[in-house]
């Protein structure tokens, strides 16, 4: 959104079973969730999971999922799952706009009729074999036409294949029934990927690969295709096949193995499991295989995403628009039409890459996840806000905010305290008036001599996280390049939004804060600045601030995807105003599960006898009690204060008193930071005149000498902490 006012909604899915760890509908429902989350960002996503019993350690899996509630603490019969989904919902209900049923979880229609009672718009899905039919024949004869009118509560039907979608219109009208396929997100190559899956497999680079993508049972029938290797080994005696999913039935999983050994088809057929990331299985296959006799899934699109042709079933109604007979594949009767399919394609390398192209090109237009969550926002009532242009591909794995990802750094207790100095490297303007992209002063860079006279005298080396004016001007660079050809600084990056391209987004308070932005927006202004700060200074920045402290929802995946391994963005105590943040600490942590991503917040604490009444602290600070005086007096009784490592705004005590504050907490690693024009006299509020300059400079010099005298700590580097001897996780691992 560019404006500055938006509306948000709600959308809650209900699923039975929830396995964030494996692949399946989860997947789907996670990179969903975040495509939808990039063309609608007024409309979050909560999911509730009814079968699957509440792990011992929740782990959260997906960061456009903003909360994941299991209803059951373990095992439940079908009346206690059913009355506890109703009662969940009877007090949750109002939270949200629409509710997604993802599969029938409720076979009394209790939690149905709630849901439209409340107003609320009802939506079913139906995959698989669960078409509307199929679940009405499940119940008893004598209530399936009571059943028919329960499944008429729901306000739409989704279904995810021609199929299905006819035989739902059989027993539903024609104008609640949608037909949206299966989403996927089309893969980012990663050079190398393929090859090294074939060199874990012993493989060879020549042989030819084919791969199956589903459950082991009869249901996927992978039994066939092991049936027909010996034939196809005939023709091509380096061929292999790998069978990629779960032993969904573990009758039919042995019965696999036997009849591999039994054909002494070892070495051939390679059987990997559930894998989560099936981009280096695809990679390293020629051609994708399915013999089902239903829906096959999302397999298909993925491969085809991948420039895989697809042999598969002729299945009318299922596979007619995906697998295109002679052009992205061929589709087979019997066992001899498949093995003439396979080995043709196995004969022509130019038909593999001619059908893979088409398969490509035909997966982005028709399953691209763009054009897919598009589709459910407009099932939900929601138009996107934004094109449904291609997505960003951005993972959903990681957050600066989102304390469900966070994992504190592990710190030796026993090493001396580290201080690092971050300069917002930025240029002037006038912080009172409305933002402007006219705002391009960076003479203020020539200036920062003056402090460091005092960072030579005290061992500092200070990062300056550069934005883009900084970086585009010779009177901003120059003197950066400078110091870090002599050793003087390191450089990271900090984006300033308005005067950052591409601009596309409208000027105001709301947009200053790059959270605030349209995801590919602010993916877009982020890699722009990274790739300028590389050109200017030779080397690419690993260490990233969002101006103003407006770290957004998906700041920490899009710094992943630019390769940054650290970020600055977390001030505490000071929440950017009109941003929902948690309250969190100063103390380092893992923003990603990988522990790829480390966040250093700013030194800011609260202090005083009720330092740790977090919770009255947003009240304290709240705008109308600072108008009212109510945190200075909370602050002069030592109840209470907040105070940020900084010389703007912060008297030398006040600093002392924060960082013996922290010590006696556990702290070890405290940031330091300022901005640029502050070393000008009138280019911030923080230093209006020469003397308040001199002050500045003269906080700065007696901070150090208290910093390594009381404190017995040292400055140093960001990079000591997220790769050196103070982070315990070796930086090997990284």
């Amino acid at each position: 959104m560019t404006q500055d006012t938006v509306r948000f909604r709600r959308v809650l899915h209900v699923v039975t079973h929830y396995r964030p760890e494996l692949p399946g509908q989860e997947i789907f429902l996670e990179r969903s969730s975040a495509v939808m989350q990039e063309i609608a960002p007024g409309t979050s996503h909560e999911l509730l999971v009814t079968r699957t019993p509440r792990p011992a350690r929740e782990t959260a899996a997906c960061t456009t999922l903003t909360r994941v509630t299991y209803l059951s603490p373990g095992e439940a019969g079908t009346w206690r799952r059913q009355m506890a989904l109703a009662l969940w919902l009877v007090a949750n209900l109002h939270r949200y706009e629409s509710v997604h049923f993802r599969a029938h979880a409720d076979w009394y229609f209790v939690s149905y009729l709630l849901t439209r009672l409340a107003g609320r718009r009802l939506v079913l899905s139906a995959h698989g074999e669960d078409s509307l039919p199929v679940l009405i024949g499940k119940y008893p004869r004598s209530l399936r036409r009571l059943a028919r009118h329960g499944f008429g509560l729901f306000r739409a039907l989704v279904t995810s294949s021609p199929q299905l979608l006819q035989e739902t219109r059989q027993v539903a009208d024609e104008g609640r029934c949608h037909l949206i396929p299966s989403g996927i997100t089309l893969p980012e190559t990663t050079p190398g990927e393929g090859a090294g899956m074939r060199e874990q497999l012993g493989i060879g680079a020549e042989d030819f690969v084919l791969v199956f993508v589903g459950e082991l049972s009869t249901r996927r029938n992978p039994h066939f295709l092991v049936e027909a290797m010996p034939a196809i080994l005939a023709e091509h005696p380096q061929a292999h096949l790998l069978l990629v999913g779960p032993a969904a039935d573990p009758s039919e999983a042995q019965a696999l193995r036997a009849l591999v050994a039994r054909e002494g088809l070892g070495e051939r057929v390679h059987f990997l499991g559930e894998q989560r990331d099936l981009n280096p299985c695809l990679a390293a296959s020629d051609l994708l295989v399915l013999a089902a006799h239903r829906e096959p899934g999302a397999a298909v699109p993925e491969a085809m995403s991948h420039g895989l042709p697809v042999v598969a079933r002729r299945l009318p109604g299922i596979d007619d628009g995906s697998v295109l007979d002679g052009e992205t594949g061929f589709v087979f009767e019997d066992r001899v039409g498949y093995v003439a399919a396979v080995n043709c394609l196995l004969r022509d390398a130019e038909m593999r890459r001619r059908f893979g192209a088409a398969g490509r090109n035909l997966a982005a237009a028709r399953f691209g996840m763009a054009g897919v969550a598009a589709n459910y926002l407009r099932v939900y009532g929601t138009e996107p806000e934004l094109p449904p242009a291609r997505e960003t591909g951005l993972g959903c794995t990681a957050s600066i905010l989102d304390t469900r990802f966070h994992t504190p750094v592990e710190i030796d207790a026993g090493a001396p305290p580290l201080l690092i100095t971050m300069v917002d490297a930025e240029e002037a303007f006038d912080w009172s008036a409305p933002f402007s992209r006219d705002a391009q002063d960076v003479t203020s860079m020539g200036e920062q001599w003056r402090a460091h006279r005092i960072f030579e005298r005290h061992g500092v080396v200070p990062l300056y996280l550069v934005d883009h004016p900084v970086a585009v001007q010779d009177a901003g660079r120059a003197p950066l390049r400078d110091l870090l050809r002599d050793g003087g600084c390191e450089i990271g990056a900090q984006l300033h939004p308005w005067v950052t391209p591409p601009f596309e987004e409208s000027l105001g308070e709301r947009n200053s804060y790059a959270g605030n932005l349209p995801v590919a927006l602010e993916f877009a202004k982020a890699r722009q600045l990274t790739g300028t700060l590389e050109d200017s200074f030779g080397e690419a920045p690993r260490i990233f601030r969002t101006g103003r402290f407006g770290a957004g929802p998906r700041t920490a995946d899009i710094l992943k995807a630019l390769g940054y391994t650290a970020d600055s963005s977390v001030t505490p105590c000071w929440p950017p105003e009109g941003m929902e943040r948690p309250w969190l600490s100063a103390r380092p942590y893992w923003a990603d599960r990988e522990q790829r991503l480390m966040e250093i917040p700013v030194s800011a604490a609260l202090v005083g006898r009720l330092s740790h009444a977090t919770a009255l602290a947003p009240l304290v600070f709240h705008p109308r009690a600072q108008r009212s005086h109510a945190s200075g007096v909370m602050s002069r009784l030592g109840l209470m204060e907040r105070i940020r490592l900084s010389p703007e705004g912060m008297t030398i005590e006040e600093a002392k008193r924060l960082t013996r504050h922290m010590l006696a907490e556990g702290h070890r690693v405290f940031v330091l930071t300022y901005h640029s024009p502050s070393l000008v006299p009138g280019n911030t509020p923080y230093v209006r005149t020469r003397e308040d300059l001199a002050r500045f400079l003269g906080w700065l010099d007696e901070f150090y000498a208290f910093f390594a005298s009381e404190a017995r700590g040292r400055s140093g580097s960001w990079r000591e902490l997220r790769y050196g001897p103070m982070a315990k996780t070796a930086m090997a691992a990284q």
